[in-house]
């Protein structure tokens, strides 16, 4: 169901991507450039990054796989999305699934990224003029009444919100996770300026972006910060500069040692989430202490990156057969 939809929305983006003329080219453009007035951390190099992506798990041969597992429920309920605003379109998959599952889509857009979403489902909704039957876009608030189930993202305090609100329908809930990676000292360079996009890709705002890593005692740290060099041109994003800025004043004050680049700040810390502009570092003996801090964090952490889990530089790349938290959301839908 709507396979094809998606398919040639795919096909859309990569002529877009190419600078090949469609007739959505002109609404691509200005909704990026609409979006970044609405949301200044998505600039239009991020933005295309997610494009890119979309379009990757929309071609054929994604979709067709993916499909394979998929039967269309003939009883279809009001799913309602309301999706988080942290990365461009980080709420597509989601929209993908329901569609995709034979639902209804009650659409509610994040008030940091209505704009690109939007694009998406106008594309589809003209690609396949059904599709309009089958999604609706709220903008105001929704009662439970209106909704048979929910998938929701947003901060631990709006989870427990949404967990308590919508207690009595079928649902998942996501709340604020981050990831991690576990280095060897066997990395080649190339391989650790993949991690640069884990760490600063969309600015390090993505739960699936790296914010802390894992390093034996003989790592030379430096490598990190060699590694990044390409991502210099934050530099010139006034809103990531400002959370640089203010904690490396922190540091100073508080008299905490941490190493910088002037756009990266590296600290050695045992905390998980480290803030934006930030990167914490911890030391290990044995793989057993990463693997117990691991245990003790499972509920935070979204992505694992290092040799034995998700390659160096695909934290934002997930495939199709990997789910937010780790949750099948496909499942979830057709047992619906």
């Amino acid at each position: 169901m709507y396979y094809n939809a998606f398919i040639q929305l795919s096909d859309i983006l990569e002529k877009y991507l190419n600078n090949q003329p469609t007739p959505y080219h002109e609404l691509i453009q200005h909704s990026i450039k609409q979006a970044e007035i609405q949301n200044p951390w998505f600039i239009e190099k991020f933005v295309k990054t997610m494009l890119s992506h979309i379009q990757d798990i929309t071609s054929n041969s994604s979709i067709e796989a993916y499909s394979a597992n998929i039967q269309p429920t003939n009883s279809p309920k009001k799913v309602l999305v309301i999706a988080a605003g942290n990365i461009p379109m980080v709420s597509f998959r989601d929209v993908m699934d329901v569609l995709l599952s034979g639902h209804y889509l009650i659409f509610k857009p994040s008030s940091k990224d209505s704009v690109l979403m939007k694009m998406i489902l106008h594309i589809l909704m003209d690609l396949n003029p059904d599709i309009k039957n089958k999604v609706v876009i709220k903008e105001n608030t929704i009662t439970k009444n209106d909704i048979n189930a929910v998938i929701a993202t947003g901060t631990n305090n709006t989870a427990m919100h949404f967990q308590y609100y919508f207690s009595d329908k079928p649902k998942i809930i996501r709340n604020n996770r981050t990831s991690i990676a576990i280095l060897d000292n066997s990395e080649a360079d190339e391989e650790l300026k993949k991690l640069a996009d884990d760490i600063l890709l969309y600015f390090g705002l993505g739960c699936r972006n790296v914010s802390k890593i894992f390093i034996p005692k003989n790592f030379d740290i430096q490598r990190i910060f060699k590694a990044v060099y390409d991502y210099g041109f934050v530099m010139q994003h006034h809103k990531y500069m400002n959370n640089y800025d203010y904690y490396r004043s922190i540091y100073l004050l508080n008299k905490e040692p941490f190493l910088e680049n002037n756009f990266l700040i590296i600290k050695e810390s045992e905390q998980l989430h480290a803030p934006v502009a930030n990167l914490f570092y911890q030391y290990y003996s044995d793989i057993s202490e990463v693997n117990s801090y691991i245990s003790q964090h499972q509920n935070d952490i979204q992505t694992i990156i290092g040799k034995k889990y998700t390659p160096l530089g695909n934290a934002q790349f997930p495939s199709l057969s990997d789910f937010a938290d780790g949750i099948n959301t496909i499942e979830f839908l057709m047992e619906l």
